[in-house]
Order: C-alpha cells, then sequence, then structure tokens
C-alpha cells in the first residue's frame, strides 16, 4: 500500500473531487492528508482565501461520504512562490510532517505545486522521501505551459523542478480518455452517496449545458497512474528541458512524463469499480463497545496473534482497525484503560469514556482527586462525555437494560453487564461479558455482536463455560 498525501484545489473546478474519492476508495493507497493549495478565480471574486475555506470543507465532506476521518484535511498555502509567499501552513507543515516519517511518500498535486515547494524550501531533507505526481502543462514535449497549474505559480514549479524530488509529469491532455456525460455518471457513478455526491457536481456543474452534456475527468488519472503504471506511456526527459529560465542545472537530472495512456475504458472501468466500493451505510448511526486499548502504553496489551515491535506501530494498527468498523457519527462506550487520550483526535466516533483504572490514577496523581478538571481537559480534546463509576445503558439499545463498568468484580447482580479490565482467562461471566479490546480481533463490537452475547449466556450456556 503506497502512503499518499492529495495535494487539491478541490473547488477549483470538479475533477479534484472526483480524483480524491478515487484515491480515498483506492484500497492500493493510504491517504494520510489531503492538503489544500491556492487558487482564485478573478472573474467570480473568488479570493484566495476564500477558496481555501471553501475546499477545505469540501474535502472534509469527501472523506466523510467515503467513510474515511474528515481530520486529514490541511489548509495549506494563502500565496504563491512566484509572489513571494513561503510561510509554513498546517498543510505544507502536514507534508513534511508525513515525509519524515515514512521511506517512502507520494505527494499527488492536482493545482499548482505551490505546497510542495514551499514544503521542499522549508526542509529540503524530505526531497530524498517524496515523489512528486502533477497534473500540469497542456503539452511538455510541445513546449505548451499555458495551462493554469503552472501559469499561476511558475516559480514553485522550478523550485520542484530544480530539486532532488523524483518528478512524474502527467499534462492534462491525456485525461482526455476520461471523456464521459452526465448521463453516464448517473447510471454509473450516483449508487451510493459519495457517487451521488459526484453526479451532483456535474448535474450543477455550469459547463455542462455548453459542453452539451459532457465532461473529461482528467485528474483521476494522477490516481490511476499511482495505483497501475503499467496502463500509462512513459519516458524520461532532461529537466533542463522544461526550465524556462536561462540558468540550467549543471547536473543532468531526469524527470519522468506520461505521454500517452491506455485505452478510456480501462482507468475509467477502474475508477468505477473503486469508487462502486464506497460505504452505503454511513448515515446510520451505530453503537460500539470496547476497552482497554491502552494507546501509547508499552507492553499493555499483549497476544499471540497480535505482536509489533513498538507501541507506535501497535497505536497505527489499532486506529485503522478502530476506524474500519466505526464511522464519524458512531457512538463508542470505551469501558476504561483508554490511554494516551490524545489519540482520540485519529479515532472515528462519538466516545464515552467510562473510567477504568488507569483513568482513576490519573485523576488522583495528576488532578489531586478532581475528577471535574479531569472530565473537562478530557472534553476538551474531543470526548463526548467522561463518567467516572458505571453507566447504566438504556434499554432501547440493547432490548434491556445493561450495565457498562470498568471491573468485573464492580457489576451488578441484578442486571446483565459488559466489562473490560481483565485481558485473559475471563471472557464471560453468568451475567456478563468481557468487551476487552484483546478478545474481538482488537476492535470495537457493535450491538449485534454484543446481543448475541448475551442471548448465548443468558438463554444457552451452562455453568461449565464461564471460567474465572
Amino acid at each position: 500500500m503506497k502512503n499518499v498525501i492529495i495535494d487539491s484545489d478541490v473547488m477549483n473546478e470538479i475533477d479534484d473531487q472526483f480524483a480524491i474519492a478515487y484515491a480515498l476508495c483506492a484500497k492500493e493507497l493510504n491517504v494520510q492528508a489531503i492538503t489544500i493549495c491556492p487558487f482564485n478565480i478573478n472573474y467570480k471574486r473568488i479570493s484566495i482565501k476564500d477558496g481555501l475555506v471553501d475546499s477545505y470543507f469540501e474535502a472534509k465532506r469527501l472523506c466523510r461520504l467515503a467513510g474515511k476521518n474528515p481530520n486529514i484535511v490541511y489548509k495549506g498555502s494563502i500565496g504563491y512562490v512566484t509572489s513571494g509567499y513561503k510561510e509554513l501552513t498546517e498543510g505544507t507543515k502536514k507534508i513534511i510532517e508525513i515525509a519524515l516519517k515514512n521511506r517512502k511518500t507520494y505527494v499527488v498535486c492536482l493545482g499548482t505545486l505551490t505546497n510542495a515547494a514551499i514544503a521542499l524550501l522549508n526542509e529540503p531533507k524530505i526531497a530524498k522521501r517524496i515523489e512528486v505526481v502533477w497534473l500540469g502543462t497542456k503539452n511538455l514535449l510541445a513546449d505548451k505551459f499555458n495551462d493554469s497549474n503552472y501559469i499561476k505559480d511558475k516559480k514553485a514549479f522550478e523550485v520542484v523542478v530544480k530539486s532532488d524530488v523524483k518528478l512524474h509529469i502527467i499534462p492534462s491532455y491525456v485525461g482526455k480518455f476520461n471523456g464521459t456525460s452526465i448521463y453516464e455518471i448517473k447510471e454509473h457513478v450516483a449508487i451510493n452517496p459519495l457517487g451521488k455526491h459526484l453526479y451532483s457536481l456535474v448535474e450543477n456543474f455550469e459547463l455542462i449545458i455548453v459542453n452539451r452534456g459532457l465532461k473529461y475527468i482528467y485528474d483521476i488519472m494522477p490516481i490511476a497512474y499511482l495505483i497501475n503504471k503499467k496502463l500509462f506511456v512513459y519516458k524520461d526527459i532532461d529537466r533542463n528541458l522544461v526550465l524556462k529560465e536561462e540558468t540550467k542545472l549543471q547536473d543532468k537530472k531526469l524527470l519522468t512524463y506520461v505521454y500517452d495512456g491506455s485505452s478510456r475504458h480501462s482507468v475509467w472501468k477502474e475508477f468505477l469499480n473503486t469508487i462502486a466500493e464506497a460505504p452505503t451505510n454511513i448515515f446510520k448511526s451505530k453503537i460500539f463497545f470496547t476497552s482497554d486499548t491502552h494507546f501509547s502504553q508499552k507492553n499493555k496489551v499483549r497476544s499471540k496473534e497480535f505482536k509489533l515491535s513498538s507501541t507506535e506501530k501497535t497505536d497505527h494498527e489499532y486506529i485503522k482497525r478502530w476506524n474500519s468498523v466505526v464511522g464519524e457519527d458512531d457512538t463508542v462506550y470505551h469501558l476504561g484503560d483508554f490511554g494516551n487520550y490524545n489519540i482520540i483526535k485519529k479515532l472515528n466516533g462519538q466516545i464515552i469514556l467510562i473510567c477504568g483504572n488507569y483513568e482513576r490514577d490519573d485523576i488522583k496523581l495528576k488532578y489531586n482527586n478532581d475528577f471535574e478538571k479531569f472530565k473537562k481537559y478530557l472534553l476538551s480534546l474531543g470526548f463526548k462525555d467522561v463518567v467516572k463509576d458505571g453507566l447504566i445503558l438504556d434499554k432501547n439499545i440493547l432490548g434491556k437494560e445493561v450495565y457498562l463498568t470498568h471491573k468485573p468484580t464492580d457489576t451488578k447482580k441484578d442486571m446483565f453487564n459488559l466489562f473490560g479490565h481483565v485481558h485473559s482467562l475471563k471472557p464471560i461471566m453468568p451475567n456478563g461479558f468481557n468487551v476487552c479490546i484483546e478478545y474481538h480481533d482488537f476492535k470495537p463490537i457493535g450491538v449485534d455482536i454484543v446481543k448475541d452475547y448475551m442471548k448465548f449466556i443468558l438463554t444457552r450456556s451452562d455453568e461449565d463455560v464461564f471460567v474465572d
């Protein structure tokens, strides 16, 4: 799986949304960030700041529709390198951070090269750790540089070309393989919430009427190129051929120029198949239960089936598994021993934390037994609620009232209970069962699974199945 940053002027047109949706749904790609690059449309009186804000929220919307965490979207530069702008923003900082963390990161630039250039200017070391795939120029080999992605920030282009970055350029004409119509998109794309949103963009796109319902979806080509380069024809050329200034590079440096693609059928078919995999139930809020994640706490969770070399890798795997089942609007009851509270910023769902022994230790040692102060801090991080003691769950959720607590020794005898704390030897009791992450494939479990456990324990089990 390739680590990818999508750098996009999302609301400049509508092609970017198709490309972002494609990348988010592609199993071959791990989209770690979407950074917003600058654009302005003078005749519409859209300033760079306006475009930045609109693009930011549109990118978040696409993440939600694709069932992904919207917190991977970051605002980028509010000016062009050509105009002297070189300041770091959350977007360019994120490019640097991810590039330094990964062995290799692909930065897919769908607009100007501004953010990539500024990241390189501020941290040259990332040049050896990223590959830039840029959709730009009309036809590089024919010396046609009159497209907006180049014209708006020529200096950013020069910075990237002169750097040690491995650069891939896809001219816009290659995207003409992806000519489609509003009718085809309605029939073959609008089959789930994400596809319906893409269709609505085309339906309301002002040039559709002018072009009699036809549209070229240019920007999906860099995504398709990352997924399967065999669909394209490319060659390495001297970077001096594309530099427009008198000062040339002394050392011979090459860039990869993609000058042709496969038939429309191949890329477009892959795009349609990928979008078809987008979730259909993202708007159905669900409820999950878990405990004992112990984020960033070394040696707190061990399993023969789950061995990673560091707490960072363990955190990453837990987060990935959590977000694979929990949506942004879902509710998760966490029954204690959460671990590093800041990890909540990377998790989907509205999380209600019931304090475990580790939370109680924090309240005692770090907050001088002031639970309200502890709770206020966790709420500021993003927890939906924090409960000091156990919680009785409304009977409408599981069909009967259920008590949620951390330790099995704190359960209520007259109720069914969900608990955690015990990492081995106590999966179930006569009146409850353990939701500890180790028992459930290291991810939260939903209402249906809980109901199955309840049914088994209350109606089918005997004393021999209860292990102390």
